[in-house]
């Protein structure tokens, strides 16, 4: 019979999870050594980013609330843009996948860490993959650069997901 090998790599990324850890949102930024963070949600999700920014206080830059699938080139330097304009020096991006596509995009062209607080278990929230879309092509490469540097699970936030089945 012959062997498996199995590998992992461990990616350098910090994990705060259970019911209500959104409430550590602010003492997770100024971990990151932030002051100032841009939030990243899609229009469906602008009320809970609005919450986010609540609880950041005097921490948020702003809301960047136009997040769609596929991470278009334009909309990434429309956010990169507004981050650099509000002097953010992070990104707390709020939702799924495509809201956490923006937030890689933009890290993969800047230096600001990435918090993101999953609102669906795409998964992307924990791999160093990005995808871009250019001229309806899209680009996917992988680069640490791009990995959230923490990540808020909190249970309450994906109540409203579709359960096939129930």
């Amino acid at each position: 019979m012959e062997s498996l090998e199995f590998v992992y790599t461990g990616r350098p990324s910090k994990v705060v999870f259970g019911e209500g850890s959104l409430s550590h949102l602010a003492r997770e930024i100024r971990a990151l050594n932030a002051e100032r963070a841009l939030v990243i949600c899609s229009p469906e999700q602008r009320e809970t980013g609005m919450e986010v920014g609540e609880r950041l206080g005097s921490q948020l830059a702003g809301i960047f609330d136009k997040t769609v699938a596929h991470v278009p080139i334009e909309l990434t330097r429309e956010a990169l843009s507004l981050a650099t304009a509000l002097k953010a020096d992070s990104v707390v991006v709020v939702g799924g996948g495509s809201a956490i596509g923006l937030g890689k995009a933009i890290a993969l062209d800047s230096t600001l860490p990435i918090l993101a607080i999953p609102t669906t278990y795409s998964g992307s929230e924990m791999t160093p993959i990005y995808g871009i879309t250019e001229s309806a092509l899209k680009r996917t490469g992988t680069d640490v650069r791009v990995l959230p540097k923490t990540v808020i699970y909190d249970p309450s936030l994906s109540t409203t997901l579709n359960r096939p089945g129930f």
